[in-house]
């Protein structure tokens, strides 16, 4: 608006001092100075739009800033969010991996304790092994010692001869005494050693309360029926403590040893090797007569104090079947030898065997030497033929019966005729 006052300004003072010419170049300077104000309206319509642009763009980048802002803000939310579940998963996965730590100790220290109570039972049940060994030598060792005398008190002398002898002399009858004493004490000792061997086994303490009453019940009955004595009490008694627990660890050893051996499946369609020890023995026993008359000796195989041996040696006056009161185990003896030498050396285990056997007395057979030479009759007595009886009635012979038997026997005239 400035400009415009001046320049009406000039044009007054260009009327005042000097006269135009033409009115044209008066109204061409009037419009330039309209629109010189229009000019100017539109430069500060131009300035106030810039001011609103302005204002505009700055309340855009205030705009803007603060959409950057909760941009950033909900950008580091989901920052921290995903930082925490990272830390969550990362405790979880930790804690599981505590959990399975533990558990694998726990399995190690209960494998550890396995392994150390294994160890334990192992050298218990070696010890227990070693102890079984060396009882069982002694034991085999009691036996070798025991069969000098077993064998030589087969010679002892039988009554009525025994009687004799110690009516003849009273150091006879007191060595006698002696003997009796002695076996008895040494009978009385094992028979007590077997005792405490089966109190320290708490299976046959538990067994022999099971059966008691049964085992009571039978030994009275023998006793009143006087089958046995007091001995034979005791040892029945021993045997029927041990039967059950003998007969389970038998047959439970010998069903791991067909199990480790396989001799199960070789023997598979063998039906008495498939039972049980056990059951073989009793089945052996149900009829032991054949191995008692086996164990039993003669009378002429052994040389008995105060008899004298036949020179003929035939037999008679004694027991051919053999005598009851004379045994003879050298069959057992010899098995039990033959185990410990392959125990002690597997080498020499045959060769010992076979000393064993040379060394064996062999009994001698039974033969009559007076038969010979056709000097007795031989002959074999039958049965009584039963239900069988001759006819009684005579036979009538017929009238060509004489004739016939002349014919037969040389046909000769000096034959009678039979009546």
């Amino acid at each position: 608006m400035g400009t415009s006052s001046k320049k009406s300004r000039k044009v007054e003072e260009s009327e005042s001092n000097s006269e135009f010419e033409n009115d044209e170049i008066l109204n061409e300077m009037l419009d330039d100075a309209e629109n010189f104000d229009d000019d100017g309206d539109e430069n500060n319509d131009y300035t106030d739009n810039d001011d609103d642009d302005d204002v505009d763009h700055y309340s855009n980048e205030d705009d803007s800033g603060e959409q950057e802002e909760e941009e950033d803000e909900e950008g580091d939310q989901e920052e921290e969010e995903r930082e925490k579940l990272t830390e969550e998963h990362k405790i979880a996965e930790m804690e599981e991996l505590e959990k399975e730590y533990m558990e694998l100790r726990h399995k190690e220290q209960d494998l550890l304790k396995n392994l150390t109570q294994h160890k334990d039972e192992d050298l218990l049940k070696g010890q227990a092994v070693k102890n079984q060994k060396a009882l069982w030598d002694k034991t085999l060792e009691l036996r070798f010692l025991l069969q000098k005398p077993f064998s030589n008190a087969n010679r002892l002398p039988q009554e009525p001869i025994r009687s004799s002898f110690c009516d003849s002399e009273d150091t006879v009858e007191d060595a006698y005494s002696d003997l009796l004493a002695s076996s008895r004490k040494t009978l009385d000792s094992i028979l007590e050693l077997q005792e405490v061997l089966l109190e320290k086994n708490p299976s046959i303490t538990k067994s022999m309360d099971v059966n008691s009453g049964k085992r009571s019940k039978l030994l009275e009955d023998s006793v009143k029926s006087g089958e046995v004595d007091d001995d034979w009490q005791k040892i029945s008694q021993m045997h029927s403590r041990m039967a059950a627990f003998r007969d389970k660890s038998i047959d439970k050893w010998q069903r791991k040893t067909q199990v480790t051996s396989g001799a199960a499946a070789i023997k598979g369609k063998l039906q008495a090797f498939n039972q049980d020890i056990s059951q073989q023995v009793a089945g052996y026993m149900r009829d032991p007569t054949k191995m008692i008359k086996g164990m039993q000796q003669s009378r002429s195989a052994v040389a008995l104090f105060g008899t004298v041996p036949d020179a003929t040696g035939n037999g008679e006056g004694t027991n051919m079947d053999g005598d009851p009161e004379l045994l003879d185990d050298s069959e057992f003896y010899q098995q039990l030898l033959k185990e410990f030498f392959e125990a002690v050396d597997p080498s020499s285990s045959e060769t010992a065997f076979y000393a064993l056997k040379r060394l064996q007395t062999k009994k001698r057979k039974i033969v009559d030497r007076r038969a010979s030479k056709s000097r007795k009759i031989r002959y074999n007595i039958h049965e009584k033929i039963v239900n069988f009886m001759a006819p009684n009635q005579p036979v009538n012979l017929p009238e060509m019966a004489p004739k016939l038997f002349e014919n037969l026997f040389s046909g000769g005239s000096t034959h009678r005729p039979l009546a």
